[in-house]
């Protein structure tokens, strides 16, 4: 079995270790995490999507996080859009997805 180190970068920080030895990663859109499991481990990482997996790095199996609060919303309106059909849903889950985009912008734009 293949056991991974979890590296995590959120914007602006450097990259860090998350957990070590796990053997699954599922993107888990209903909530906007990632769950991960491993022999007596079971974590998760919010508001993050998968950037990398790799079972042959140097360091060994690795697999690389990227976590900020928007990919969660993105993440849910994603998770509304798998039926290909309007809903109210929908429509609310996008309309998140811009305000907290809007928002982020106006912080960074203030940095």
């Amino acid at each position: 079995m293949c056991e991974f180190k979890v590296m995590v970068l959120e914007p602006g920080k450097k990259e860090y270790l998350a957990v070590e030895d796990i053997s699954y990663l599922k993107i888990q859109e209903e909530n906007g995490e990632i769950l991960l499991k491993g022999l007596g481990i079971q974590e998760k990482v919010e508001t993050a999507i998968i950037k990398e997996v790799n079972v042959y790095g140097t360091d060994g199996a690795m697999a690389r996080l990227f976590k900020a609060p928007i990919i969660g919303d993105f993440l849910k309106f994603l998770k509304n859009l798998e039926s290909g059909s309007f809903s109210p849903a929908l429509e609310k889950t996008w309309m998140d997805f811009i305000s907290k985009g809007n928002e982020l912008i106006q912080r960074m734009k203030k940095k």
